[in-house]
Formats: structure tokens, sequence, C-alpha cells
């Protein structure tokens, strides 16, 4: 009986264990101070921000491809700045840090879909991040947002293999639409309230491209969209490993049902 009980006690313990690791993280991208900085200079050139537990990390990357034409998606990771608002992609360049927000022109200071489809990319790295809402903390003209995820098959490229490759391209190259949003405005915008949770070590929120496909609500209107990302909110869970893994609540139901079966043997022999 002692020994059922510690088998019990372990599978119980790994289902808390487990259900405490899909708790809720949040990232903050905004600074504390007016002026685009650099996030380069701001993370010491890794482009990591760690989330609201203090130990979650993801690491960002900036990725643009221009409207006109088929032209493929370009990195321009050196150009991702963040202020007071969220980050930005200033294509148009920018000053020192913090001294102003850069040059005005169509694709300066935003992440916007004017000039160029702009977009960020977001690794989690070891972790799989499901995605609940997206914090927009400043818009221009419309605020249509798109967000993808990496979801590979076996015959799929690495995920940040997506220079060179066209937008329309991306869905072949293990890039899934999660979701379009029509005009959410400033604040907090659900993502998975209404879907499946999607986990996945690699998202995409950009300004709307229509060119990757549909997905979530439909966007009826050609105006250009202007977004600066503000933060994401989500739960993380370790990668598994190949082969069915039970849930969290699988893992604690099996445990409730061993002791209900261990107990009822110890009344019966006793």
């Amino acid at each position: 009986m002692k020994n059922i009980n510690s088998k019990i006690g372990l599978c119980a313990l790994l289902a808390v264990t487990s259900l405490a690791a899909n708790a809720s993280v949040s990232w903050n991208f905004k600074t504390s101070s007016n002026g685009d900085y650099r996030v380069s200079s701001s993370t010491a050139g890794t482009y990591q921000f760690t989330a609201s537990d203090s130990a979650t990390v993801t690491r960002l990357s900036a990725w643009s491809a221009p409207v006109s034409g088929s032209s493929p998606i370009n990195n321009v990771t050196g150009l991702l700045a963040h202020n007071q608002f969220g980050l930005v992609i200033d294509q148009d360049g920018y000053g020192a840090d913090g001294s102003g927000y850069g040059n005005s022109g169509s694709d300066s200071h935003a992440i916007d879909n004017g000039g160029n489809y702009e977009m960020v990319m977001f690794d989690f790295g070891a972790n799989e991040f499901s995605l609940e809402a997206f914090d927009i903390g400043w818009y221009s003209n419309d605020s249509d947002v798109t967000v993808m995820a990496y979801q590979a098959t076996p015959t799929s490229p690495s995920a940040e293999s997506i220079g060179g490759v066209s937008l329309a391209g991306l869905p072949a190259n293990g890039w899934s639409v999660i979701s379009h949003h029509s005009n959410p405005g400033t604040g907090n915008e659900s993502v998975n309230s209404n879907l499946n949770s999607v986990y996945s070590s690699y998202w995409i929120i950009g300004a709307y491209m229509s060119a990757v496909g549909s997905g979530g609500q439909s966007i009826g209107d050609n105006s250009w969209d202007a977004i600066k990302i503000g933060g994401i909110t989500g739960s993380t869970r370790s990668t598994p490993p190949t082969g069915d893994v039970p849930e969290p609540g699988t893992l604690l139901l099996t445990a409730l049902g061993l002791v209900f079966i261990a107990r009822k043997k110890f009344v019966v022999k006793s």
C-alpha cells in the first residue's frame, strides 16, 4: 500500500507541476521614457526580453516585404526599436537612442503596411507558447493585425528561414495564419479566446497581410495600418518530446483514479 501511495503521489505531483508550467506569463515591450531606443542597445545585442515570471525569455527579430510586386521577405532586425508605446520598425532610420522618433515617412516609427509589410517574430526557444492576447500601445489610420504561428511538418524549413520567401509562400514554409484582427484599436486584443489553444515556439505579429491567406476576422477595407506592439500575454510549456504526451488534466484524473482504486482494494482487504 505504501508503494502504491508513493506512485500515486508522484503522478499527482507531475500533474500539478505540468499545470503550473502552463501558467500565464506576459511581456512588456514599452520603455519608461520618451524617444525610440534600439532593441539591440537596450538588450545588449541579444534582442531578448524576459517575461513577468522573471525567467521565461523570448527573442525578437524583425522582417519586412515590399508592398508592391512579389518581392521576398527581408530581415530588418537592426531597425527594431521600442518606445513608451511599444515595438516599432523604423525603415527610414532613426537618431541616437532616446533622441527622438526618427524621420517621418511611409515606413517610419511603427509596424505598418504603408510601403512595406512589417512584422515581428517571437522565438521562445525550448518552450512552446500559446498567444492569448497582444497589446497595441498606439496606432495610426487603421490597426488591422495578422497573427501567425509556426506549425512545422517533417519537410518544413526552420522557422527563421523566411528570408527570400514571399508572403504568399509562408504557409508552405510551415507558417499558419492563426487570426486576422479587424481594427482592434489600442489595448489588449484576445487571440485564442474563441479558438483551441495553439502552442508553438515561434509566432509572428504584424500589420495586416492579405497575401498569407485567410483566418479569423474578415478585413473589409484597404486602409494602411500602423501599430506599436506594447506587449503579449499567454502560457508556456516545455517543448514535448516525440510521441504522445498526456495532458496535465489527464495526468491528474489518472492520479485520482489510482487513489480511488487503491483505497477500494485496501478497504476490501481490511
